[in-house]
């Protein structure tokens, strides 16, 4: 594998080594297949480059396009007979491969890389690949029913891979990185792995460790028949891959005959206890994050190297060390990211909603197929430590059309086979599942998992205006199901949406006006009962960016001032609790209660409630500043009028000025930190 860097490695504060413009890279022996026709009607093709989705578009919309659609290329061949693989590193939902009009491959799965064997299918010369992506809905075919969208297209990339000799490691056994680096037995004094691939041809197999520097730190040589390689090492006193701190990468090659397999490997070692929490090499490590979709406006799921690039970017900012990749496999480039930024990572398989009395074997059978070939592809990412099974299998979700009302024991069942699955695959990572129930529904006790996550909305889709019920849910969950995680929280927030009323504050009332207000004080509290919950394994809020969800028609309705509301078509069809809007360009007040909360290495001084322009004169209210300051000091119209030695609560982020009142002609506010970092807001008086 040829790896190319385009950017510096960036020192961030005093010891957090993190990526600019990440690599880029180009596997030994492949090539990028980027420029497609496609074709949506069978009549009328255009160019298009790979990644693609055809719902770029339309997914923000009533009803967006599921059916059929056709991308072809041509690939030049100059000898035949030599072993050739298209790899596909995503094809959604469903994808019919042909080659010169001959069926090479069916696939079931939108999220997951496969290998197409084209020997006996190619020709001297052009060869036309021709694949058949469908997103019609399958109730055999995961997910069947969700609350984001199920967009068609070669989404993720695609390559034509050609080895270059006789010997060449397999792609089809062991992923895009055609070897496997399995830990074990992994401390601060050693760490064991066993590196596996599938070879074809007889030739010496050279095996190389390198270090972060490029010195050589283990090599072996053997000869190897065609077939499976196996070989264990040990490296004495290794340096750890230890989170955000220190994300330290070796890199593994295997070289035969020519063809070279390369992957990057972390070693680390990990636990998760239901009093103590997470743990990192063996030192407490409370991971708290956010949840993300593979979605961007204007691109649906095809993000390009450069949109993760900047959105990663902003995880950075961010300051989070955790993150759910939510509800399926996401981009492998996004798991590179994330292990040379160290961020530890849930991902999962898109088994979501549905298990219904009408569940068939063939529909368990995709289940396991997908989760068979997450862990194959994903198997080497050292920020991978949590295998999702499921999100939120309940009664809601299972509807007639479907596959009828949720079987209850069936999904205790098929989760138990799939765990076991699962563990069989890899038995070094955690394997669990996604619930939201509070496990309430009928045998949900019995579940068999590593750990039991919960999605919470208090406040949003139960007990309006209330949200403290969390801290006694995920009480009871970690008591009696195991090691507990919050996986989702948040309300709808439309940053354009406000209100200086107290009545409509603490309350949510019409779905058509989700209030910034109301948004922030449902962040403040849940981020509190957090920070007096240490032993939640991972946290996760609901989600870093808004995204479509055809058929929601809320958080519409815009207004600066709290009195005129004026509808907004554009923000329909969003599920907008994202922390930052799905164009990137407006960062929500919660945003910087986390990002003072989590970046330590950067100060924060934020003045919440900023767009809300207007207040009427002489009524009392309250300014809430996020701020990582020690102490703040607010200054009105250039006076100072109060000065706070700490936020006076759990997070320590999350500071009230209380009693304040706009003047007639407008009043400005300006908090003031010890480093003389400031902000400032201006309110204009309100005649009413």
């Amino acid at each position: 594998m040829i790896w190319a860097l385009t950017g510096l490695m960036l020192l961030w504060g005093c010891s957090r080594t993190v990526v600019e413009n990440t690599m880029r890279y180009i596997p030994e022996g492949q090539i990028a297949l980027t420029e497609w026709e496609f074709c949506q009607d069978s009549v009328h093709w255009e160019p298009v480059t790979v990644p693609h989705s055809y719902n770029a578009t339309d997914g923000r919309s009533e009803k967006y396009y599921r059916g059929p659609a056709t991308y072809r290329c041509t690939i030049d061949i100059k000898d035949p007979a030599r072993p050739a693989y298209l790899l596909l590193e995503g094809a959604a939902q469903a994808a019919t491969v042909r080659v010169n009009g001959k069926e090479a491959c069916v696939h079931k799965g939108g999220y997951t890389a496969f290998a197409v064997d084209l020997q006996g299918l190619l020709e001297k010369g052009a060869n036309t690949v021709e694949i058949v992506c469908d997103n019609t809905e399958d109730i055999e075919l995961i997910p069947v029913s969700s609350d984001f969208n199920k967009n068609g297209g070669l989404h993720n990339p695609a390559w034509l891979y050609v080895p270059s000799g006789e010997v060449y490691f397999d792609p089809a056994e062991y992923g895009p990185y055609r070897l496997h680096v399995a830990q074990q037995d992994v401390s601060d004094n050693a760490a064991g792995a066993v590196v596996k691939a599938m070879v074809h041809g007889e030739a010496p197999v050279d095996l190389k460790v390198v270090d972060a520097a490029g010195k050589v730190v283990y090599r072996h040589t053997e000869n190897a028949v065609s077939g499976a390689y196996e070989h264990a090492f040990t490296l004495k006193n290794p340096h750890l891959w230890n989170g955000v701190e220190d994300p330290y990468l070796y890199t593994v090659e295997l070289t035969a005959g020519g063809d070279k397999a390369v992957t990057e490997v972390g070693f680390r070692y990990f636990s998760i206890d239901r009093e103590k929490g997470f743990s990192l090499n063996g030192k407490p490590y409370p991971l708290r994050g956010v949840s993300m979709h593979q979605d961007m406006d204007g691109k649906a799921s095809a993000l390009t190297y450069e949109d993760y690039d900047r959105d990663y970017g902003t995880v950075r900012e961010l300051g989070c060390n955790f993150l759910r990749l939510a509800h399926y496999p996401h981009n492998d480039y996004a798991f590179r990211l994330c292990d040379r930024m160290g961020i530890i990572v849930q991902t999962e398989i898109p088994w979501v909603n549905i298990c219904g009395v009408r569940a068939t074997e063939t529909y368990f059978e995709n289940i396991h197929s997908q989760m068979e070939e997450m862990v194959r592809n994903l198997f080497n990412h050292p920020s991978i430590v949590f295998w999702g099974m499921w999100n939120e299998l309940d009664s809601w979700g299972n509807r007639e059309n479907f596959q009828g009302v949720l079987d209850a024991r069936r999904v205790v069942d098929e989760t138990a086979r799939l765990y076991d699955y699962a563990k069989s695959l890899d038995p070094s990572r955690y394997v669990g599942l996604t619930d939201d129930s509070v496990f309430e529904r009928d045998f949900y006790t019995e579940l068999k998992a590593d750990y039991y996550s919960e999605n919470r909305y208090y406040g949003w889709y139960y007990t309006p205006g209330d949200f403290s019920g969390l801290t006694g849910a995920m009480t009871w969950i970690r008591d009696n199901m195991g090691p507990a995680n919050l996986s989702e929280y948040g309300v709808g927030i439309n940053p354009y949406c406000h209100t200086w009323k107290e009545e409509d504050i603490h309350r949510y009332f019409e779905d058509d006006k989700h209030m910034e207000e109301y948004g922030n004080l449902s962040h403040e509290a849940h981020a509190q009962q957090i920070a007096r919950m240490p032993w939640l394994n991972f946290t996760s809020l609901w989600i870093l960016f808004d995204f479509p969800v055809a058929q929601r028609r809320e958080g519409y309705m815009d207004s600066d001032d709290g009195v005129n509301f004026t509808e907004n078509p554009a923000r329909m069809f969003t599920n907008d609790k994202g922390l930052i809007t799905r164009d990137r360009a407006t960062k929500k007040d919660v945003f910087y209660l986390y990002k003072a909360w989590w970046n330590k290495q950067e100060e924060t001084v934020y003045i919440a409630g900023r767009r809300l322009v207007a207040r009427p004169a002489g009524e009392p209210f309250t300014l809430t500043v996020y701020s990582n300051a020690p102490s703040l000091k607010l200054m009105k119209d250039g006076e100072e009028v109060a000065a706070l030695e700490s936020s006076g609560e759990d997070t320590g982020v999350i500071w009230k000025f209380p009693g304040l009142t706009v003047g007639p002609e407008g009043s400005s506010f300006t908090v003031v930190a010890p480093s003389g970092k400031t902000d400032t807001v201006s309110f204009r008086a309100l005649a009413l």
